[in-house]
């Protein structure tokens, strides 16, 4: 499953998507938003049977002064149960983006693993950047972890793509790619992945 999310509309726009996962089935789905809006997303994954596995990729951009938030859950109620997000955000101008990322194992459902990493990169000085992890677990025969960070792009990578040729808009935008390829990588549609690089190398440019 992927989705890409381009609106130009310059409005607050909500996105959303409610996944149930039964006995034995495997998710993997892969989200980017791409848009000049500003954004709350809200993304619930519930584990509803046994060995019942969720991975989860989202991309996200904020730029202009655009305000970008979302909600990422991972919900087990099912003993054996598999879920992994990995959000990755990039920042630019006076943008705003926030990721809070949820897991959690209700009580009895043991055997189950619930992982969450949420990294966001920011390119300049007046940009906001949080990245949010929680873990609620009520049983005790289970694995759970949580990485989440927020810095500064390398001044050295961007000096030394410079130095090879490159503009700094080029640069920003091969760092950036760079940072969002494993959501890219995901995509299996061809049409959606030339979507988000054109797009992608469009934002980067304005």
């Amino acid at each position: 499953l992927a989705m890409l999310t381009l609106d130009e509309s310059d409005s607050s726009i909500k996105v959303s998507d409610e996944v149930e996962i039964d006995r034995f089935a495997n998710v993997e789905s892969a989200y980017a938003e791409l848009s000049l809006s500003d954004v709350t997303g809200k993304y619930a994954y519930h584990l509803i049977g046994e060995e019942a596995s969720a991975k989860i990729k989202m991309a996200a951009l904020s730029s202009g002064q655009y305000k970008k938030s979302y909600e990422v859950s991972l919900l087990h109620s099912a003993k054996v149960t598999y879920g992994e997000m990995n959000n990755y955000g990039v920042v630019k101008d006076q943008g705003h983006l926030f990721f809070d990322g949820i897991g959690h194992i209700e009580k009895g459902y043991s055997q189950s693993a619930t992982h969450q990493t949420s990294r966001i990169m920011v390119f300049d000085k007046e940009c906001v950047a949080k990245a949010n992890p929680y873990l609620f677990i009520d049983e005790y025969d289970v694995k759970a972890s949580h990485a989440a960070g927020v810095g500064r792009m390398d001044e050295e990578h961007l000096f030394y793509l410079q130095s090879r040729g490159m503009t700094k808009n080029d640069a920003m935008r091969l760092i950036t790619y760079g940072y969002l390829i494993p959501v890219v990588d995901v995509i299996d549609n061809e049409t959606v992945k030339q979507a988000f690089n054109e797009t992608l190398e469009k934002r980067m440019g304005d």
